[in-house]
Order: C-alpha cells, then structure tokens, then sequence
C-alpha cells in the first residue's frame, strides 16, 4: 500500500482489508430464585455465537491495494478472518479478527528511483458491523450458491507500519515506529456465503489513508510520507473464501 519515493520513501498505504466479522458472546447462568420471585429468563445457547472462519485472498485474486497518489500497487500474502455472528435470522451483529502477513513491496518512484520496504497491518481493535442473515435458494443466496448466506457492512481498522526501507539499494532509516498517527478505516459490504459448499466472493473498498507519524530517525521523515502518500481515492480488492462455519471439527467447522 505504500512506499517510499524519490530521496525519500513512498508509504505503503493498505487498507486492508477486510472483511467480515463476528460476535462472541458468554453465555450466563442465573442462581435459582426464591419461589415468589421470577427467574431471569436463560440465555439460549445461540447466544454464543455462530463462528466462522474467512480466507481472505486467493489465487485468482490476492488482496491488492491501489495508492492512488503513487498510482501504484501492493499485494499482500493470503490472510484468515476469525469470527462469530449472533443469531440466524434477520440483522445480527457481528465482529472478529483480522490478520493478514506483512509483505515486501517495490516501486519506482518519481519513474526512476527504486525503492523497497516491509509493510505491516497492525489492527486496532477487532471489526464489527452486521450482518442481514438470508436463508433459501429463492432468496439472494442464490447468487453465492449456499442455503445460508448474509449481506455484510463490516468495517476494519488497521494501523500502516513502514520499516526495512530501501531507496535506490540505500538505506533509509525510517526508524522502529513509523505508521499511520490513525488508524485506516476499510468497510466491506458484500454477500457473504455461510455453507458449503461456498465460492470465493470478490470484495472491494475504498478508503482514505491518514498522515504518517514517528518516521525517521536523524530527521523527521513523516511529514514527507505523508505528502506523498496521504489522501483519499485508495481502493482494495481481495477475494473471502469461506473456511469453516459452526463449532463442529475441521475442516467445515471451526472447533479444535
């Protein structure tokens, strides 16, 4: 998503993408109550959750993000997205984490100066958003193939740390702390298929990418990142592959 240019370096802006999320919620159990008092209502065992697990990225499309400022693209390595959603019916929340590898990036800045980098997404905060559960051929879960499906908008947030920055096979000491001073804010909305057997689904975002902090060492390097790097108009693409859904075992389920 970013990195460095020219003298200087060129930010990897990721977004990042993404994806679904899900609840976990603990169960409770109430003490018995005298006779004249009611008791409180069980929580039913729904409450904990239906878990479910997400590829994110695949072969026939890796996770890419475009920078819009650089006009330039970085593929990220094959993540995993962990999660639950509360209940089967009607709008349900949803949260869950994200991980996906960091990765190394080349670009040619000002059309002549190579440089490379190590980008890391650092999350901040587990995803959350909600997810319109559907259920039936007849419904729009035909379009994904499955018998169980949702209507995603989950929005993630990850923090952009640049490091091992190289321009033109030179060194640049962008120090140990250098990243985003917020974190990015990616929203997925896309039909997500919750059975198998379950196709990859294509998902996109655009998002903006915040200014840059703690960069540099012997001279404060972020304000440069973030004037080339910075700003909205950022898009990402990947793929969500379903990886397993329900508690039972591997490798449908996501039990141990």
């Amino acid at each position: 998503m970013s990195v460095m240019t020219g003298r200087v370096p060129r930010a990897f802006l990721l977004p990042v993408v993404l994806g679904l999320g899900a609840l976990s919620l603990a169960s409770a159990s109430a003490e018995p109550a005298p006779a004249q008092r009611a008791e409180p209502e069980p929580v039913a065992a729904a409450a904990a959750g239906l878990p479910f697990g997400f590829y994110v990225g695949d072969e026939q499309q890796p996770t890419t993000s475009r920078v819009a400022k650089l006009g330039s693209d970085i593929t990220f390595p094959q993540g995993r997205f962990d999660g639950s959603l509360l209940g089967l019916s009607g709008k349900v929340p949803i949260t869950g984490k994200l991980a996906i590898p960091s990765t190394s990036s080349y670009f040619v800045s000002f059309r002549f100066m190579p440089a490379t980098g190590t980008v890391e997404l650092i999350p901040d905060g587990d995803a959350t958003g909600t997810v319109e559960v559907k259920t039936g051929k007849t419904t729009n879960c035909k379009e994904v193939g499955t018998a169980l499906c949702g209507d995603s908008d989950v929005t993630s947030k990850v923090f952009i740390k640049l490091s091992n920055v190289k321009v033109d096979g030179k060194v640049l000491d962008v120090g140990p702390n250098c990243r985003t001073a917020q974190s990015v804010a990616v929203n997925i909305k896309a039909l997500m298929p919750l059975g198998f057997p379950a196709p990859s689904v294509k998902a996109t975002s655009t998002f903006a990418t915040p200014g840059f902090t703690g960069c540099g060492v012997r001279e404060d390097l972020s304000p440069l990142l973030t004037g080339l790097v910075s700003g909205p108009g950022n898009t990402l693409v990947t793929n969500l592959k379903l990886r397993c859904v329900g508690s039972g075992p591997p490798p449908n389920g996501c039990g141990a």
